[in-house]
Formats: structure tokens, C-alpha cells, sequence
């Protein structure tokens, strides 16, 4: 006779046995054990995905939700994440790219679309690109490509003297200095991937860019010291910070500086979108058209900035002509102008003295004496 072991009913088979009827309260509770361990593995699987059930689904590393309000999370588009990188790391480079769709489309599925570099997406498809990682650098990349992207005339300053810009079309965010690494400061920015396309109102984009923030400082292992948020009013931007598109004449000067003049500048041909002018951040994106009817390109730049985060971007550019440091109020200052090579050969006499002539309009009106570019 084979021994039953002690605690355990002769009688008693295990819940995958059926050699034997069963007491309906035990088939009862077998069905309860296999649906609590379904339950759990879906719990744990979705505990791994940062988006528990029945929960807004979130993207890029958890910085965004959806239906959280702006545009590109609202409820007039599907999300999917496209690409994702590893978490932001101080010195490492992380994107993440959503992608949306029309809930009109056939399609909602991110095979459908189009890789990164690929052909334009259809109408119905728009895509925001997430950043954060250190500026370009190489100086000649940072300068005509990064910088002029990202300190745009188009954007306002975020309010309070927080470092960074926002407009319908971008976000950029210098983070705190623990962030650095290299000597260079970790940068966080939002951008829609096609050239037209917007994000949403300002408020809204600045909504996108400090969720984004708040999590890099988080992953990134920085997120010590003062929090980073917005507690008053986001300036607007757009027209209304864009002068008129023709040649500057007499004392107003190119992007309203009265240094800032060219020689020989066709009429219609060159504008500027002015954006933040105060004591601490002016920005000015030159743009030109290459003939009569052309279609508007980026020309050239003029920034002027003493809050030290800022100023940070600029940090192993020094010794190039149009980038000139000094003390305003105590406070250490750049000022910063890059030009095309269309632009600068309308310079008079040549594009060190225009950007001498443009310091010296800004530096005065600072009532700064600190600074003395090369002529």
C-alpha cells in the first residue's frame, strides 16, 4: 500500500488532474487560481511597459500621455511610438519619435509608416521628435545648423528667465548644469519632423517640452536641485514678432538692430523674424529668398544672451569672428552672428565690421562698455 504523505488527501487531486469528478466548489476555485494568474502576468507584462490597464498609454520614455491635452497628444490623432531610443544619459544622445495618425485613415498600423528619413508621410500622418542629449560639437554644425534652429527669432523666451525658447513649431531647454558632460550642457527639445507642420499653441508646446524635461533630469540621474516648471504665462510668438520682409533703411537696420546694415541688398529680398529683445536674451533668424520669387531660406543669426545656461550652447566656439564674449552688468554675455555666404558678401566693408558695428548697437543700448569685438 503506497504512502499517502502527511497534510496531503488521498482523495485530493491537483487542479490539472481529471482522472476523477471533482466537488463543483473545487472546479470554483481552480478557475479563480487560472484567472488571477492570467490577471497578474497581464498586470506584470503591462507594469514593464510603464501602462497599466485601463490607463492613458505613455510615450518617450513616460514624458508624455496621451490625451493629456496638446494637439500631438490630444484626441484627434492615434498615437504610435515609432522609435524610441535608451533613456536619456548625461553625454548620450536620446530620441524618441511619435508618430500620429488620422483616425479617418485605413491605417493606424506603424508598419504603414514611413521610417525616419523616408519619403514625406501622407497628409494624414504627422510625427513630433523628442531630443535630449548635448548640442553638436563641432562649431560649424552647432552654428549654422543647431543653433539657427533652435534659438530661432520665431520663438519666445520661457517666462521667468528659464532657459529656453518655445513656438507653435519648437521647444528647446538648456538643463540645469548637472546635467553637463564634456562641458557641454544636455539640451532637451521637441520638433514636428515636417518643415510646416505645428505642435500646437505655445503654452502647449511648453506643456510638451517641461513633461520632457522633468523626465530627462529624472533618467538622466540629474534631477536634484530646484524643480524645472512653468508657473506663469507663456508669451505668444509668430507674426507679430516678424518685421516686414524688404530691405532695412536709414537707422533701423536688419532684425532692428541700427549697426546691423548691408550694401546692395535687393528689395524683397531679405527679412527677419525679431524675437525676445531685453536685457538678458535677444534673438533675431535672418531669412532671404534667392531670387525675386524664391522660396524664403535661412540667412543669418544674431543672438545675445547673459543667462548662463544659454550661454553654456556657445561654450568652445570662442576665437571665431562673429562670437565675442564680455561682462554687461557684471554678468558674463555673448554675442553671436552667423551669415550665409550670400548675405556676408553684401557686408560693408565685410561681415567683422557689420558684426562689430551690431555689437556696439546692442552693447550701448545695455549701456555695457565691457565689450570690444574685432573690427
Amino acid at each position: 500500500m503506497t504512502a499517502v504523505p502527511e497534510g496531503v488527501g488521498a482523495n485530493e487531486p491537483s487542479c490539472g488532474e481529471s482522472r476523477a469528478p471533482r466537488p463543483r466548489r473545487r472546479r470554483t476555485v481552480c478557475l479563480v487560481l487560472l484567472v488571477l494568474a492570467v490577471l497578474g502576468g497581464a498586470l506584470l507584462g503591462a507594469r514593464v511597459t510603464e501602462n497599466w490597464p485601463f490607463e492613458p498609454r505613455r510615450y518617450c520614455w513616460g514624458a508624455w500621455q496621451e490625451g493629456s491635452g496638446p494637439d500631438a497628444l490630444g484626441d484627434d490623432y492615434r498615437r504610435v511610438s515609432k522609435r524610441e531610443s535608451a533613456p536619456p544619459e548625461r553625454g548620450r544622445q536620446a530620441t524618441c519619435v511619435l508618430a500620429l495618425v488620422d483616425p479617418g485613415s485605413d491605417s493606424t498600423d506603424a508598419a504603414d509608416m514611413p521610417a525616419d528619413g523616408g519619403k514625406t508621410p501622407p497628409l494624414e500622418y504627422k510625427r513630433v521628435v523628442a531630443h535630449v542629449g548635448p548640442p553638436p560639437r563641432a562649431a560649424g554644425e552647432r552654428r549654422s545648423a543647431w543653433l539657427a534652429a533652435f534659438l530661432h527669432g520665431s520663438a519666445a523666451p520661457l517666462p521667468e528667465g528659464l532657459p529656453g525658447v518655445v513656438g507653435r513649431d519648437r521647444g528647446m531647454f538648456v538643463l540645469p548644469r548637472e546635467c553637463d558632460s564634456g562641458g557641454l550642457p544636455t539640451v532637451a527639445t521637441v520638433r514636428p519632423a515636417g518643415e510646416d507642420d505645428e505642435l500646437g499653441s505655445e503654452p502647449e508646446v511648453a506643456g510638451l517640452l517641461m513633461s520632457l524635461v522633468r523626465t530627462a533630469r529624472e533618467k538622466a540621474g540629474c534631477a536634484q536641485g530646484k524643480p524645472s516648471r512653468i508657473t506663469a504665462p507663456v508669451r505668444a510668438s509668430g507674426p507679430e514678432g516678424q518685421s516686414g520682409m524688404g530691405r532695412e533703411e536709414g537707422d533701423a537696420g536688419l532684425c532692428r538692430i541700427p549697426g546691423m546694415r548691408f550694401a546692395a541688398v535687393p528689395e524683397g529680398r531679405y527679412g527677419a523674424h525679431v524675437g525676445a529683445v531685453d536685457g538678458r536674451l535677444q534673438t533675431c533668424s535672418v531669412e532671404g529668398r534667392t531670387d525675386k520669387h524664391g522660396d524664403l531660406v535661412s540667412s543669418g543669426q544674431f543672438v545675445m544672451t547673459s543667462r548662463p545656461r544659454l550661454a553654456a550652447l556657445f561654450a568652445g566656439m570662442r576665437g571665431r569672428d562673429g562670437l565675442v564674449e564680455g561682462e554687461c552688468g557684471g554678468r558674463r554675455t555673448v554675442f553671436f552672428l552667423q551669415l550665409d555666404d550670400r548675405l556676408e558678401k553684401k557686408a560693408t566693408p565685410d561681415s567683422r565690421r557689420v558684426f562689430a558695428r551690431t555689437v556696439d548697437s546692442v552693447a550701448e543700448r545695455l549701456d555695457c562698455q565691457n565689450v570690444r569685438p574685432r573690427a
